[in-house]
């Protein structure tokens, strides 16, 4: 167990008062963050923001959205980032399920958030007015263990938003855990090429703080094109579409074997980009988690080997992890999130009575003590008596150098029960050749494994880094109707 720091922002500032903390189109050094923090938590106050109410984010990251969520934390105010892309529907649900106090938000959705019926306040308006305030530097409120801290949505693989609810307890312990394997120091600059309203994205504010390292907001979208334009910067984390896109030009691959670390995770990564990925010299470091832990929760070492490389690495924590004897993986850490948002307001917490959280997730330990996820239990499906993980066979179809990507869903049949069926979205050039391609996967998976049917990549697939498998499913109906 380590302790935890009740008062992060002011500790940087003393350590570190003339380092960056964020960088976007201003920087704001450590030793201007409580002030300014104070300032926007007295603004949030006389919006009748008060300890325990849920305020949303709205908005793309800045500056301005960092202070802001260290101004709520601080006030204990759940902090509920959402994706600003979300069509103004989904977003009326989540406004009747978290009945927010307020929404802050920016020129790009001032529209959207209008319409839901909601208090709003622009991050440029938040930022100005509280300009207006003077208080003392560091007159910050202790931040109180187990205060509830964040709600962030998780879908999972159904395409059904919950919002797990976070203590500060939970962020800092995984970021001190985080920051044990892979080393951030003061000085070093992370990129911010994951979005805040993924706890992947929201990890680092702990991670930076605590580190006093910078965190650093693209202005662009192409992260390639940031890494080269900002030689500062010292880690990144990528999801594997990610990795895969900077690999393909040797501009990008040079960059990233510059860096001190690249944290992959969000999703599976094949063999072939690992190897790849190793072989150019990506000082990489895989990472397994989920929302429910406050990021990742397991992670290879730095400079590990490829065969390491190719598992989920060392549990960041001892005998946090436990695989029953039906695969299952289940977690105990202080990492553990507080539980599920209820309707009602209160908070579900999914536990076993001795501390156990079940992840949906199936899995194994090597000899060597690594981590290796197969799948989950929620996407396995019987076909003629025959167990089938969607997973595996992915994981055989994106192998290929001709695909870019691949999902495998079931098919509802009368005879077997349910057969499965892939999408897949071909790389430029490569021909749409489906006998060919259910030629290559008989020569290395059983004839049950084999998709019966090969459909393309649908042209508008959900976004996000978790695959929606319920979206594909409805697609297949639509096909044979």
């Amino acid at each position: 167990m380590c302790h935890i720091n009740n008062n992060p922002i002011y500790t940087a500032a003393q350590s570190f008062p003339h380092l960056a903390a964020c960088s976007y189109k201003t920087t704001v050094q450590y030793k201007d963050l409580p002030e300014q923090i104070n300032n926007y938590l007295k603004l949030l106050r006389e919006c009748n923001c008060v300890a325990g109410d849920r305020v949303l984010l709205i908005a793309s990251p800045s500056e301005y959205y960092i202070i802001a969520l260290w101004a709520l934390f601080y006030g204990a105010i759940i902090a509920c980032p959402i994706n600003p892309a979300l069509p103004e529907s989904k977003l009326k649900a989540i406004v009747s399920f978290l009945r927010p106090t307020l929404i802050l938000y920016d020129d790009s959705t001032a529209a959207k958030v209008k319409s839901l019926g909601c208090r709003g306040l622009s991050m440029d308006d938040l930022h100005n007015n509280a300009q207006n305030y003077s208080q003392p530097a560091y007159s910050l409120p202790l931040l109180a263990e187990g205060q509830l801290t964040t709600a962030v949505a998780t879908s999972g693989s159904t395409g059904t938003p919950r919002f797990a609810v976070h203590t500060l307890d939970n962020h800092l312990f995984a970021a001190v855990h985080a920051n044990n394997n892979l080393p951030l120091n003061p000085c070093d600059v992370w990129l911010l090429s994951l979005p805040l309203f993924h706890v992947s994205g929201l990890s680092l504010l702990f991670r930076c703080i605590l580190a006093g390292a910078t965190l650093l907001i693209s202005s662009g979208k192409n992260i390639g094109d940031t890494l080269q334009l900002h030689p500062e910067i010292s880690h990144v984390s990528l999801v594997p579409t990610q990795l895969a896109r900077l690999l393909r030009t040797d501009a990008g691959a040079r960059r990233l074997k510059e860096l001190k670390g690249v944290l992959l995770g969000g999703a599976p990564a094949n063999r072939s980009l690992i190897k790849e990925a190793r072989a150019r010299q990506v000082p990489l470091v895989r990472s397994y988690g989920m929302t429910e832990t406050a990021a990742q929760f397991c992670a290879t070492k730095p400079g590990a080997s490829l065969e390491e490389l190719y598992s989920s690495g060392y549990p960041l924590v001892s005998e946090s992890i436990r695989i029953d004897q039906d695969s299952s993986i289940k977690l105990r850490s202080p990492a553990i999130f507080a539980g599920y948002y209820q309707p009602n307001g209160t908070i579900d917490r999914l536990v076993t009575a001795d501390g156990w959280f079940s992840t949906g997730d199936l899995g194994y330990f090597d000899a060597y003590g690594r981590l290796h996820v197969t799948g989950r239990k929620d996407t396995l499906f019987i076909s003629g008596g025959e167990n089938i993980y969607p997973e595996e066979i992915e994981g055989e179809l994106k192998e290929l150098p001709e695909i870019e990507d691949a999902v495998v869903v079931e098919m509802p049949d009368n005879e077997y029960g349910a057969l499965p069926v892939a999408f897949i979205l071909w790389k430029d050039g490569c021909a749409r050749d489906q006998e060919w391609l259910l030629s290559r996967l008989s020569s290395f998976l059983p004839r049950y494994k084999i998709p019966r049917k090969i459909f393309d990549w649908p042209e508008q697939s959900p976004p996000g880094m978790k695959t929606v498998r319920s979206f594909f499913r409805s697609l297949i109906d639509v096909s044979k109707s």
